[in-house]
């Protein structure tokens, strides 16, 4: 597992969108790239279409939810988001850094022409500030805009 102090940077090969609200009912941006090591690496950042239920409320299910390559999962896990250029920042709780295996700190340089960099802003936007409130991200250099 890296260390708590260090930053994983990926350099960016695919970021895709999902948008369903009749069968699978989420929102999703998906992030791929290879880390330093040249080990493929990927992110999907999700949320419901729909309010959360009591029971999901009850379980901690009531936010965005985060997955990484291996299947691993967390809720409410991202403290901040910052877009700057071409360069996207995640910074984790160390606890759910824990459980996903990964530094507090994720940059994923975007660099790649294919990135619509305004688009992903607003997407993320629009996934992280959904759930219960005490759980949103502090968004650095994202679209406002719904």
């Amino acid at each position: 597992m890296e260390g708590k102090g260090q930053t994983m940077r990926l350099t960016a090969t695919e970021v895709g969108f999902f948008q369903d609200y009749e069968d699978e009912e989420i929102l999703e941006v998906g992030v791929s790239g290879i880390d330093e090591a040249g080990v493929q690496r990927s992110f999907s950042i999700q949320r419901s279409t729909y309010e959360p239920d009591e029971q999901e409320v009850q379980s901690g299910m009531d936010s965005y939810a985060v997955s990484n390559e291996q299947g691993f999962t967390v809720y409410g896990c991202l403290r901040r988001v910052h877009i700057s250029g071409s360069l996207l920042t995640l910074t984790f709780t160390a606890e759910d850094a824990n459980i996903l295996e990964i530094p507090t700190a994720v940059e994923v340089d975007l660099h790649d022409p294919g990135v619509d960099i305004p688009n992903l802003s607003t997407k993320l936007s629009d996934i992280l500030k959904w759930g219960a409130p005490e759980k949103r991200p502090e968004l650095i250099g994202l679209n406002a805009s719904e």
